[in-house]
């Protein structure tokens, strides 16, 4: 297991580098994070997800009209909040421990895993607080002419009207009446676990009592999810 090898490294890690065990046990919290992320995209990735928008195509003029398309099963649904908000944990804990701590070489790849998390914070929110989204069209709603790229358009009369459009690699929605879309593929994550990868390097290059450790791929092998 990960957490086993690495207890080990960072602990090893830590005396040759002086930090703190609160630092050690966040960026620990890290890679749980990260393991959980790895096997909830790759339970997405088995299987294609493609959408039919095409049921969406044409012209919107009405009032509170609402548009869903959201093709995914109970258990893939359950996956894409996880996933969400995996990337919520690693943003905040990379964040802190930048803010508050002394990094030494990971710093980059702790700046990795936030940037690469913090991109999918509109999605994020829009889900954490989809009550409001789904209830109050005129906070959320999009009004007026606005064309979308999941075949929606709506007209100048369109007034507090709603959308949610998965089509297999981005998701299409109204927020703070705006229309958005957020890039959903494996691709999309790759930089963050290349963060984790640069991390889990850092770590078992250690000097004092040094040993082999396993390749980080033998526990994230996520280059294999990208076909």
């Amino acid at each position: 297991m990960l957490e086993e090898k690495l207890g080990i490294a960072m602990h090893w890690w830590k005396f040759e580098n002086r930090v703190s065990d609160s630092m050690l046990i966040n960026v620990d919290w890290i890679f749980k994070a990260g393991e959980a992320l790895y096997q909830s995209i790759g339970i997405l990735a088995s299987e294609k997800n493609k959408g039919n928008t095409k049921m969406f195509k044409g012209t919107s003029s009405g009032t509170n009209q609402v548009m869903i398309h959201l093709p995914l099963n109970p258990a893939k649904y359950f996956h894409l909040r996880g996933i969400l908000a995996m990337t919520a944990d690693m943003y905040r804990i990379t964040s802190a421990i930048v803010k508050n701590s002394e990094t030494g070489d990971l710093k980059p790849h702790l700046n990795k895993i936030k940037r690469s998390s913090n991109k999918f914070r509109d999605l994020r929110n829009f889900f954490e607080h989809i009550d409001d989204r789904l209830t109050d069209f005129n906070e959320h709603g999009i009004s007026g002419e606005t064309e979308t790229n999941c075949g929606i358009s709506y007209t100048e009369s369109a007034k507090d009207c709603f959308h949610l459009v998965f089509d297999g690699s981005s998701f299409h929605f109204s927020d703070e009446k705006k229309s958005k879309e957020r890039s959903f593929t494996v691709n999309d994550f790759i930089p963050i676990f290349e963060g984790l990868e640069g991390l889990y390097n850092v770590l078992t290059s250690h000097k004092m009592h040094s040993q082999v450790y396993p390749p980080f791929s033998s526990y994230c092998n996520y280059k294999a999810l990208v076909k």
